[in-house]
């Protein structure tokens, strides 16, 4: 059995400069994989790639990237193909939540948080897939949420739209085993990132990055012939 599954593996991380895209491709780099960081925050991605490269010797490449604008997105990939050789792994993790009453939401805030969490991951699956050699395999991570599961009050459109990434991934998975891609779609409960903002929540009760990265390297590391469909986890007792 090899030692380091991930080594040499080309992962793909969106949403890269968040809490838990940031905790990953820390948990990544010693692992051996190459990482491709997306974000819209550019100067943020070249600080992370700098970091991953002084400290584990990681080759990290990265690139702006709007994951709701197509031709953004198909050049973001084809780019990290020519690059790095292939793609492996696809972590989907860009995602945003905008609470607000359903009488005071704007249509643009209800276009935005659709566009963002639930066309993002489509867009980014669809030009991903496209770069994968099925003799290889690879493996597509998707981002839900608890919230997926249990409605929200402050922020319903959250909740919907990381509803239907649970069902677009059900779907996905039935279509992507034909070209030896693997899929899961994450759960996590609430974690402690700047996602927040300054919501009053209490912060010190939820999990951490690390943790939520501690479940997805978990996920990567099973051995192929094995298929997580879907994990859903949280902090205990919240």
């Amino acid at each position: 059995m090899n030692a380091r599954p991930l080594q040499d593996k080309v992962v793909v991380i969106t949403g890269a400069t968040g809490g838990i895209g940031r905790a990953i491709a820390k948990a990544l780099a010693p692992e051996g994989a190459k990482l491709v960081l997306g974000s819209r925050r550019v100067s943020v991605l070249e600080a992370l790639a700098e970091e991953l490269k002084r400290e584990d010797g990681c080759e990290a490449v990265y690139s702006g990237l709007d994951v709701t604008d197509e031709e953004e997105v198909r050049h973001f990939f084809l780019q990290a193909a020519q690059n790095l050789g292939r793609l492996d792994i696809l972590l989907s993790l860009a995602g945003l939540s905008i609470p607000s009453g359903i009488a005071d939401m704007t249509i643009e805030q209800y276009e935005q948080s659709i566009d963002v969490n639930l066309k993002g991951t489509f867009l980014c699956a669809k030009h991903f897939m496209r770069h994968v050699d099925s003799d290889r395999g690879g493996f597509i991570v998707n981002t839900g949420s608890m919230a997926a599961k249990r409605a929200n009050g402050n922020a319903p459109l959250y909740c919907t739209a990381k509803a239907a990434v649970n069902m677009f991934t059900q779907g996905l998975a039935l279509q992507a085993v034909d070209k030896n891609i693997r899929v899961t779609v994450l759960n996590p409960g609430a974690t402690d990132t700047e996602f927040w903002g300054t919501r009053p929540v209490a912060r010190d009760k939820f999990m951490q990055a690390s943790d939520v990265a501690g479940v997805i390297l978990s996920v990567l590391k099973m051995p192929p012939q094995i298929v997580v469909h879907e994990i859903s986890f949280e902090s205990f007792g919240v």
